[in-house]
């Protein structure tokens, strides 16, 4: 691989995490359509296989259209990752409930684990992973608009209901990791190698409940 098709990034860019639905505009609805091919080119081709010429022609748009959208091809892969976690209900909006946190490790764990085994997903990590030698750069976008803002969002909710009396923690980063990481266990590593997958849906609602339950032993008053 070399280095140039790597976009540096803009000083003035547009907000890429800006994904909220605004109505579904002319100028939204191309923004969705530059935002699907992109994931798609992403995945197949890598970051550094993909260009901003290739985007629009894919696209069917022009290639100012794509810039005025997402700021550069940095942006636009920032905003591909954050996307899949809010399809996923793995933004900030997930945490602002009030329910028992047994229900809502539950829900985190059947919504990550839906992501992890997604195909965009299994795809884009094997680029990051096969390019992390030679293209670290990527590989960090990657980890700081994906697996760190899950990270630091699951260990502000583990805080507050430390805060609440529900749980006691000694460091809630901590536990925010060891929970992911049980999350993320046999059966997307398995898809990441492209091993035939031989976990049913029943065994990893089994498998989540059994990581919740774990966790909960661990951290009750």
């Amino acid at each position: 691989m070399t280095t140039d098709n790597i976009d540096h990034p803009a000083t003035d860019r547009p907000a890429a995490a800006s994904l909220q639905p605004r109505g579904r505009s002319r100028s939204e609805e191309k923004r969705q359509q530059i935002f699907d091919t992109a994931a798609n080119l992403f995945a197949t081709n890598g970051y550094t296989g993909t260009s901003m010429d290739q985007i629009a022609e894919a696209a069917g748009v022009s290639k100012q259209t794509v810039y005025s959208h997402f700021g550069d091809k940095q942006g636009l892969f920032i905003a591909s990752i954050r996307h899949k976690c809010i399809v996923n209900a793995l933004d900030a909006d997930f945490f602002q409930c009030d329910l028992p946190p047994r229900e809502v490790l539950l829900k985190l764990a059947q919504n990550f684990i839906e992501l992890l085994l997604s195909e965009g997903a299994v795809r884009v990590h094997r680029v990051c992973v096969g390019g992390a030698e030679q293209h670290p750069e990527v590989s960090q976008m990657f980890y700081e608009a994906g697996p760190q803002p899950l990270v630091e969002l699951l260990t502000n909710y583990l805080q507050s209901q430390a805060d609440r009396g529900e749980l006691a923690l000694d460091n809630a980063r901590h536990a925010a990791s060891q929970f992911l990481s049980m999350i993320n266990g046999d059966a997307p590593f398995r898809a990441v190698l492209g091993l035939e997958q031989q976990h049913s849906a029943e065994e990893l609602d089994s498998y989540n409940r059994s990581c919740v339950d774990m966790f909960l032993r661990a951290y009750r008053p």
